[in-house]
């Protein structure tokens, strides 16, 4: 049962978020706040499991909350709530140290549902991201008919530095607008495999931008 710490810009979206959080199972709130510089000691105390965040934040922004979640002793995993799958900054922030990300609609529709796939260490992509993540290790799609066939998800071969040729055809696949479902059919998978599979490659992400920082 994970625990969560909210970050959001908004009181309004804290306060319905926080009431959401409260009532739904499996699923402990364990502080909420608006201004990082007021929540990190708190976070550092609480050591939650997932901080849940708003991509801005009224005196920051996610990929500032990545960095300073990576300076804690017990690091929690980030979850981005962004209003789009398509908005400019998740790309940056998931590269800088976020784990998984949530379109949030306003609702809360899907939340719950988003925390207990991070605890699992389980992530998504949508198209965008999917074909952003191929630029940035530095790789091309895979032709679409050997990305497609059942032995795709067992190709162990590099495909550059840092990802092997399955995750190339996982994020090709993904990038032709696949969706988790046709791609686990395709793969004789479950669809959580797959996302356990989307999770290392975020992680990959992160390692990629700590040597170019490096660098």
């Amino acid at each position: 049962m994970p625990t969560v710490y909210l970050l959001r810009v908004s009181e309004t979206t804290l306060q319905r978020t926080q009431a959401l959080l409260r009532q739904a199972p499996g699923v402990v709130l364990g502080g909420s706040g608006q201004v990082l510089a007021d929540a990190l000691e708190e976070i550092a105390a609480l050591a939650p499991d997932i901080v849940a965040c708003d991509l801005r934040l009224v005196d920051s922004h996610a990929m500032r909350v990545a960095h300073e979640l990576g300076r804690l002793a017990a690091r929690p995993q980030l979850l981005l709530l962004a209003p789009t799958a398509d908005d400019l900054q998740l790309f940056a922030a998931l590269s800088a140290g976020a784990n998984a990300y949530h379109v949030d609609d306003g609702t809360g529709t899907g939340l719950v549902e988003a925390l207990q796939r991070l605890h699992d260490r389980r992530a998504r992509l949508g198209p965008q991201l999917a074909r952003q993540a191929l630029a940035a290790f530095g790789v091309e799609r895979s032709p679409l008919v050997t990305a497609r066939q059942p032995a795709a998800p067992r190709d162990a071969g590099p495909a550059g530095r840092q990802i092997d040729q399955a995750s190339r055809h996982l994020l090709t696949l993904l990038a032709q607008g696949l969706l988790l479902g046709e791609i686990a059919a395709l793969w004789k998978l479950d669809a959580a495999e797959i996302e356990r599979r989307l999770w290392r490659l975020v992680r990959l992400l992160h390692v990629r931008s700590r040597e170019l920082l490096i660098a």
